[in-house]
Order: structure tokens, then C-alpha cells, then sequence
């Protein structure tokens, strides 16, 4: 239950490459562990995939989990989460073929090109409950109408639901769905797209 007193509000600020290590967990609780996974395909022997994600987090400015594309929320002096999103471009005929993994979740990106997608919402399990990740949301939906965008999209699993009902009560509705691939140590079920028409009034 929340506490019948009111707790401070989060603030968003600009990642800094010193964020870097927080935002590596955030994009791999965001997508449960499929960014990790892809990280360890690309490691070399003996190097963590968290390391490399943290490499392109840090370094890789065309990538869109670049740290500059990241907001942090932070409480009370404290980094609680994190948010990730971008407008989905037209896919492009040179693009490199994707791993199995993500091809049924490309299908669904597809699908919302043109779209304000959030990639990564995430917050820290001990700052849970509080209603911070509304505020991500809310956060999301600003960025999006800031950039001129009408639609506002994300992917969820099924068997996160209460992840869906969270979003389903912020006025998201369900796009459609696609099998999950599961992959070593991954949850099993579907992707879901979901979708906020931000030109009606919520």
C-alpha cells in the first residue's frame, strides 16, 4: 500500500557516462536478460557481458542505447531508474540480418515505425511500489508530444503481468503479439506491443 504521506517527487536529468553502470542493469532488467544475452554473444573469452554493454552504453554514439539517449530519475539524492526512447526509423535494406532471438521482436518494431518507443523504463526493486514508474510513463509521454510524436509505443511480455497492467492502467492499449524466443535462462510466452494515442485526452 502507498503511504498516506506524500513521497517527493522523482527528477529527471541527462545521463552522464558516469551513469553508464547503472544503465547497464536498467536496459537488462527492461528487456529480462535478452540484452545481456545478446551482450555475451559478442564477448570475447572471459569478458562479462555486462562489459560490454557498458563499452557501448558508454562509447557507441549511433547506438540508441547510447548514454546521451538515457534520462535518469532520481529520489532524494538517489538514482532509482531509468528511461530509453526513440523515435523507431524505417528499416533500413543494408541493415545487418538480426540474431534469431530478436526477430519476432523486430517484427513488432516494424510494425510502430514512426512511433515514440520506449525501449528501457526500468526502476530498482527496492524503490518499487511507490509510483515512480507512472512517472516514467508520464515522463515518456512528455519527451513524445516534445518531439512532435502522436504515438507512443512499448513491448512487454506476457509473463510480466504487472508490468501490462501498470501500462494498461497509464492508457496503453495492446497493439498484438508475437512468440517469445526464449533463449538460455529467459522467461517463455509472447511479446506484446502496446499503444498510447497521445492525440486523445487520457
Amino acid at each position: 500500500m502507498h503511504s498516506q504521506f506524500a513521497l517527493p517527487p522523482i527528477t529527471f536529468r541527462s545521463a552522464t557516462q558516469e551513469d553508464c553502470a547503472h544503465l547497464v542493469l536498467f536496459a537488462d532488467m527492461a528487456t529480462r536478460r535478452l540484452t545481456s544475452f545478446l551482450w555475451g554473444q559478442i564477448a570475447t573469452p572471459g569478458q562479462s557481458a555486462f562489459e560490454v554493454g557498458r563499452n557501448v552504453i558508454r562509447n557507441a554514439k549511433g547506438h540508441f542505447t547510447y548514454f546521451a539517449n538515457w534520462r535518469v530519475a532520481e529520489h532524494q539524492g538517489q538514482i532509482v531508474g531509468a528511461l530509453n526512447g526513440y523515435v523507431i526509423p524505417e528499416l533500413s535494406n543494408s541493415a545487418p540480418p538480426a540474431p534469431d532471438v530478436v526477430a519476432r521482436l523486430n517484427e513488432l518494431k516494424n510494425m510502430a515505425v514512426g512511433t515514440w518507443y520506449i525501449s528501457a523504463a526500468a526502476i530498482y526493486p527496492e524503490h518499487r511500489g511507490k509510483g515512480f514508474g507512472s512517472t516514467l510513463l508520464a515522463k515518456a509521454e512528455s519527451m513524445a508530444r516534445s518531439a512532435g510524436n502522436d504515438r507512443l509505443t512499448l513491448m512487454v511480455g506476457s509473463f510480466n503481468p504487472g508490468a501490462y497492467r501498470l501500462y494498461q492502467k497509464c492508457g496503453f492499449a495492446e497493439w498484438t503479439r508475437r512468440p517469445f524466443l526464449a533463449f538460455p535462462g529467459s522467461d517463455e510466452g509472447e511479446w506484446i506491443l502496446m499503444v498510447k494515442n497521445l492525440s486523445q485526452k487520457s
